[in-house]
């Protein structure tokens, strides 16, 4: 039931380490060993996992075959596809449709720890407020980047900040974050 932010200076290693405790990279030493009856849930800011080939619906109903049409049609409706949306080619939509589309199937997915890189880049104002509400209303565990403090200081409960020296964390959101640096900062300058 976490919600933890992932910051730190570009190049520093933010979206490796993701990659690492996804399985989408191996580690050069050591290993990632998961708890008992965890479904992890990744979202990739270049939705490179989406077929540019399928409509909405059959995005989600190949990924999803043996749930019914309506389902399927209700969870869109909360991305905000329906009529003749879910019927677009994921190749014509735009960056914040694709990932709707993308954080659609996650749902559906029911993951218990959701893994994000960056997700509110390239969405449009409607489209981060979609996705604020829907991770909200997520009740499991949140690792995310983003570089949006907004983003961040609505969602993120504590911060862990990626130095080249290694990790600190932080209780509380982005701003929390801030004063805290400031803090230390004038406490280090005496």
């Amino acid at each position: 039931g976490d919600r933890v932010a992932l910051i730190g200076p570009n190049g520093v290693g933010k979206s490796m380490l993701l990659h690492l405790l996804t399985g989408r990279k191996q580690p050069d030493e050591g290993r990632i060993d998961w708890g008992t009856n965890v479904t992890i849930g990744y979202y990739d800011q270049e939705q490179r996992e989406l077929n540019p080939s399928h409509t909405v619906l059959e995005e989600l109903w190949s990924a999803f075959p043996h749930l019914e049409e309506v389902r399927i049609r209700t969870v869109l409706g909360n991305f905000l596809f329906s009529g003749e949306g879910v019927l677009k080619r994921i190749s014509s939509l735009s960056g914040g449709e694709k990932a709707r589309v993308a954080l659609a199937k996650l749902m559906l997915l029911q993951a218990n720890v959701l893994i994000l890189d960056e997700p509110p880049n390239h969405l449009d104002l409607v489209s981060k407020e979609v996705l604020e509400a829907a991770l909200l209303d997520y009740e499991g565990t949140l690792l995310f980047i983003s570089h949006d403090r907004y983003f961040l200081n609505k969602l993120a409960e504590r911060v862990l900040e990626l130095t080249p020296d290694g990790v600190v964390e932080y209780l509380g959101n982005y701003d929390d974050y801030v004063e805290k640096k400031r803090e230390l900062a004038a406490i280090e300058a005496e």
